[in-house]
């Protein structure tokens, strides 16, 4: 009988997956927890065969959950007759990552919103403990749920090197994540082509597909989770722009983490884990409007050693706060509790 019965939201190569779950799993084997994985079929658009292969799964996961001990969902949203059919059996563990109860664009369908929020707070409400990655998040759990934790995403920080900043021709300014956040990075162009005309940068994007920037030199790669460390150490400084919107505010920070892990300055928007992850002045800036941008980012394009001492503190700041060392005791205790509880 395994300890715990993870349901990830996505596949192994999936971000969140990846650092809410995967990273840990080493850790659960020192602990002599057992466990067993179960990635989420990839199903088609829509359509009957849709549906066949969703009453599969739920069956799938109902014959295997008998087996374990607790059950770690993460993020996903099942039908709200499943899930109590799961917290009958089994300790509930659901973690939260990401505002799911609202979307990018905040354009859902009536049917749709009201179905994801029937969904979460069910779950929510079902669960033994909810884990969830900021303070915006545990806010808007704990009116329904029994207990929360909040436990922000990490990284393990001895895979990040400490970056040398030394006075370079460009400086690079750099951006790593996925294409559907392109546009939070577009809205940023005025700005970078006014700091383009006044000094010599070049902008880094770290993504599944190329951007291109009027008056900004662009140099654009393929992420991959190989090479992902050398590309942010070939940054100089670290954005992270987004709009101070419901979605916005529910994200980690975990951009503004690898950058720090590694010694790179960030001037990210000064939007909800973000205000708790950097130390403005410190580890680099919380910006709101266009002026702050480009001042922030002149002042740390033009001065290596500045980037230096704000690098080495945010290194410091991730390794205290934001890594695997300090997250892991926290999520073996609950484990364990849960798994004794089953």
């Amino acid at each position: 009988m395994p300890d715990i019965l993870f349901l990830p939201i996505s596949g192994p190569r999936g971000a969140s997956t990846r650092y809410r779950v995967l990273q840990f799993l080493p850790a659960l084997d020192a602990a002599a927890l057992t466990y067993q994985l179960h990635f989420p079929p990839t199903l088609p658009a829509k359509g009957f065969q849709r549906l066949l292969i969703s009453l599969k799964e739920r069956r799938q996961i109902t014959a295997t959950a008998e087996d374990a001990r607790t059950i770690f969902i993460q993020k996903r949203l099942f039908p709200v007759g499943q899930i109590s059919a799961l917290a009958r059996m089994r300790p509930l563990l659901f973690d939260l990552d990401d505002a799911i109860f609202t979307s990018p664009t905040g354009n859902r369908s009536r049917w749709a919103q009201r179905r994801v929020e029937t969904r979460l707070r069910h779950v929510l409400a079902s669960a033994h403990v909810v884990i969830a990655g900021n303070r915006y998040l545990c806010d808007y759990a704990r009116p329904f749920a029994r207990e929360v934790v909040h436990l922000p995403t990490v990284l393990d920080s001895s895979r990040y090197p400490l970056k040398v900043h030394d006075a370079a021709e460009d400086t690079v300014v750099g951006w790593i994540g996925h294409s559907v956040n392109h546009p939070y990075l577009a809205a940023l162009g005025d700005v970078l082509k006014r700091l383009a005309g006044r000094m010599r940068i070049r902008l880094l994007v770290v993504s599944d597909r190329d951007l291109t920037l009027p008056g900004v030199t662009v140099e654009n790669r393929r992420w991959s989770e190989a090479t992902e460390v050398a590309d942010i150490l070939a940054m100089d400084v670290g954005i992270m722009p987004l709009p101070d919107d419901p979605w916005s505010r529910g994200k980690c920070g975990f951009k503004a983490i690898q950058y720090m892990a590694a010694g790179i300055p960030v001037v990210c928007s000064a939007v909800g884990a973000n205000l708790d992850i950097v130390r403005d002045g410190v580890d680099g800036h919380c910006v709101r409007t266009d002026a702050q941008w480009q001042d922030a980012l002149a002042e740390l394009c033009a001065d290596a050693a500045l980037r230096q001492r704000m690098g080495s503190s945010a290194r410091e700041r991730v390794c205290s706060t934001y890594s695997l060392e300090q997250a892991v005791p926290v999520l073996i205790a609950l484990l364990q509790r849960l798994a004794r509880a089953g």
